[in-house]
Protein backbone atom coordinates (compact mmCIF):
# COMPACT_ATOMS: atom_id res chain seq x y z
CA UNK A 1 0.00 0.00 0.00
CA UNK A 2 2.67 2.58 0.97
CA UNK A 3 4.54 1.85 -2.15
CA UNK A 4 1.29 2.48 -4.26
CA UNK A 5 0.99 5.48 -1.70
CA UNK A 6 3.95 6.77 -3.19
CA UNK A 7 3.82 6.16 -6.81
CA UNK A 8 0.49 7.90 -6.99
CA UNK A 9 1.82 11.03 -5.20
CA UNK A 10 4.69 11.09 -7.07
CA UNK A 11 2.66 10.82 -10.28
CA UNK A 12 0.65 13.60 -9.17
CA UNK A 13 3.37 16.19 -8.35
CA UNK A 14 5.52 14.86 -11.17
CA UNK A 15 2.40 15.76 -13.28
CA UNK A 16 2.53 19.42 -11.85
CA UNK A 17 6.33 19.71 -12.38
CA UNK A 18 7.58 19.03 -9.28
CA UNK A 19 9.66 16.04 -7.87
CA UNK A 20 9.75 13.71 -4.47
CA UNK A 21 13.40 13.26 -4.62
CA UNK A 22 14.72 13.06 -1.21
CA UNK A 23 11.29 11.70 -0.09
CA UNK A 24 11.18 10.62 3.56
CA UNK A 25 10.58 11.71 6.74
CA UNK A 26 13.63 13.70 9.16
CA UNK A 27 13.58 13.09 13.43
CA UNK A 28 13.33 15.77 14.63
CA UNK A 29 11.86 17.50 18.24
CA UNK A 30 8.38 17.75 18.64
CA UNK A 31 8.30 21.34 20.08
CA UNK A 32 9.98 24.55 18.61
CA UNK A 33 10.10 24.60 14.79
CA UNK A 34 10.49 21.24 14.49
CA UNK A 35 9.02 21.13 10.74
CA UNK A 36 10.58 24.50 9.72
CA UNK A 37 13.85 22.69 10.59
CA UNK A 38 12.86 19.44 8.74
CA UNK A 39 11.52 21.25 5.65
CA UNK A 40 14.96 23.06 5.51
CA UNK A 41 17.05 20.00 5.43
CA UNK A 42 14.63 18.11 3.39
CA UNK A 43 14.94 20.03 0.13
CA UNK A 44 14.79 18.21 -3.55
CA UNK A 45 16.27 18.41 -5.72
CA UNK A 46 13.99 21.13 -7.39
CA UNK A 47 14.80 23.43 -4.10
CA UNK A 48 11.50 22.36 -2.70
CA UNK A 49 9.92 20.89 0.68
CA UNK A 50 7.16 20.44 2.57
CA UNK A 51 6.90 18.98 6.23
CA UNK A 52 4.21 18.06 8.22
CA UNK A 53 4.04 16.91 12.16
CA UNK A 54 0.96 15.25 13.64
CA UNK A 55 -0.50 15.55 16.67
CA UNK A 56 -2.42 11.85 16.80
CA UNK A 57 -5.57 10.59 18.90
CA UNK A 58 -4.29 8.81 22.45
CA UNK A 59 -0.57 9.55 21.05
CA UNK A 60 0.43 13.09 21.49
CA UNK A 61 2.39 14.92 19.24
CA UNK A 62 4.31 11.96 16.92
CA UNK A 63 8.05 11.62 17.30
CA UNK A 64 8.80 12.44 13.86
CA UNK A 65 8.19 14.98 11.07
CA UNK A 66 7.61 13.64 7.24
CA UNK A 67 8.87 15.48 4.95
CA UNK A 68 8.05 15.30 0.72
CA UNK A 69 5.66 12.40 0.70
CA UNK A 70 5.88 10.89 3.63
CA UNK A 71 3.32 9.50 5.75
CA UNK A 72 2.14 11.26 9.21
CA UNK A 73 -0.71 10.24 11.35
CA UNK A 74 -1.77 6.52 11.44
CA UNK A 75 -3.11 3.55 9.47
CA UNK A 76 -5.39 0.63 11.10
CA UNK A 77 -5.31 2.05 14.07
CA UNK A 78 -8.64 4.36 13.90
CA UNK A 79 -6.96 7.15 15.34
CA UNK A 80 -7.62 10.58 14.27
CA UNK A 81 -5.20 13.48 13.67
CA UNK A 82 -6.12 15.85 16.36
CA UNK A 83 -3.73 18.60 14.68
CA UNK A 84 -1.07 19.59 12.49
CA UNK A 85 1.97 21.62 11.94
CA UNK A 86 2.95 22.40 8.21
CA UNK A 87 6.09 24.36 7.00
CA UNK A 88 7.85 24.83 3.49
CA UNK A 89 11.12 25.73 1.93
CA UNK A 90 11.46 27.30 -1.16
CA UNK A 91 7.69 27.36 -2.04
CA UNK A 92 7.41 30.87 -1.05
CA UNK A 93 5.21 29.79 2.07
CA UNK A 94 1.96 28.33 2.06
CA UNK A 95 -2.01 29.02 3.91
CA UNK A 96 -3.33 26.24 5.56
CA UNK A 97 -6.64 26.02 7.71
CA UNK A 98 -8.66 22.53 8.82
CA UNK A 99 -11.77 21.61 9.04
CA UNK A 100 -12.53 20.16 12.75
CA UNK A 101 -15.14 17.68 13.77
CA UNK A 102 -17.83 20.15 15.95
CA UNK A 103 -16.62 23.48 14.86
CA UNK A 104 -15.74 23.43 11.14
CA UNK A 105 -13.50 25.36 9.11
CA UNK A 106 -11.37 27.23 10.85
CA UNK A 107 -9.55 30.73 9.99
CA UNK A 108 -6.92 30.41 7.87
CA UNK A 109 -3.11 30.62 9.16
CA UNK A 110 -0.32 31.22 6.45
CA UNK A 111 3.74 32.56 6.58
CA UNK A 112 6.63 32.01 4.77
CA UNK A 113 9.09 29.13 4.67
CA UNK A 114 10.41 28.14 7.62
CA UNK A 115 7.74 29.21 9.48
CA UNK A 116 5.72 26.61 11.57
CA UNK A 117 1.74 26.54 10.87
CA UNK A 118 -0.73 24.60 12.82
CA UNK A 119 -3.93 24.08 12.48
CA UNK A 120 -6.41 21.96 14.94
CA UNK A 121 -6.59 21.28 17.83
CA UNK A 122 -4.97 19.54 20.92
CA UNK A 123 -6.28 18.45 23.91
CA UNK A 124 -9.74 18.26 22.98
CA UNK A 125 -10.35 14.69 21.41
CA UNK A 126 -11.66 16.86 17.82
CA UNK A 127 -10.55 15.22 14.73
CA UNK A 128 -9.93 17.00 11.78
CA UNK A 129 -11.76 15.67 9.09
CA UNK A 130 -10.07 17.97 5.80
CA UNK A 131 -6.97 19.73 5.15
CA UNK A 132 -7.05 22.61 3.31
CA UNK A 133 -3.26 23.82 1.78
CA UNK A 134 -2.80 26.79 -0.76
CA UNK A 135 0.90 27.30 -1.81
CA UNK A 136 2.48 30.59 -2.95
CA UNK A 137 4.42 29.78 -5.44
CA UNK A 138 4.20 26.13 -8.14
CA UNK A 139 1.90 23.63 -6.52
CA UNK A 140 1.16 20.97 -4.06
CA UNK A 141 -0.34 18.02 -4.12
CA UNK A 142 -1.87 15.61 -1.12
CA UNK A 143 -3.81 12.78 0.06
CA UNK A 144 -5.37 11.63 3.06
CA UNK A 145 -6.13 8.75 4.66
CA UNK A 146 -9.90 8.79 5.54
CA UNK A 147 -11.76 6.57 8.45
CA UNK A 148 -13.94 3.91 6.81
CA UNK A 149 -12.48 5.24 2.98
CA UNK A 150 -9.11 4.49 3.24
CA UNK A 151 -6.40 6.15 1.00
CA UNK A 152 -8.39 9.37 -1.41
CA UNK A 153 -6.92 9.74 -4.40
CA UNK A 154 -3.93 12.40 -4.63
CA UNK A 155 -5.03 15.74 -6.00
CA UNK A 156 -2.59 18.84 -7.09
CA UNK A 157 -2.64 22.46 -7.45
CA UNK A 158 -2.32 26.05 -6.27
CA UNK A 159 -5.52 25.42 -3.76
CA UNK A 160 -5.85 21.49 -3.20
CA UNK A 161 -8.97 19.55 -0.20
CA UNK A 162 -7.77 16.76 1.32
CA UNK A 163 -10.76 14.88 3.81
CA UNK A 164 -14.13 14.99 3.63
CA UNK A 165 -16.83 17.47 5.50
CA UNK A 166 -20.49 16.65 6.19
CA UNK A 167 -19.75 12.83 6.47
CA UNK A 168 -17.89 12.95 10.18
CA UNK A 169 -15.22 10.65 9.32
CA UNK A 170 -11.42 12.02 10.38
CA UNK A 171 -8.37 11.72 8.44
CA UNK A 172 -6.36 9.11 10.24
CA UNK A 173 -3.02 9.74 8.19
CA UNK A 174 -1.53 12.50 5.30
CA UNK A 175 1.29 12.54 2.87
CA UNK A 176 2.03 16.18 0.62
CA UNK A 177 4.79 17.24 -1.67
CA UNK A 178 5.93 19.92 -3.38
Amino acid sequence: MLKALSMTLAAAVVAVGGSLAGAGSANAATTGSASAQAAQSAQSANGRSICYHAHVQDIGWQNFVACNGAIAGTTGQAKSIEALTFATAGTGGLCVRAHVANVGWQSWVCGGDGQDLTVGTTGQNRAIEAVEIQISTGQVAAQAHVRNIGWQSAVAGYDIVVGTTGQNLPIEAIAAAV
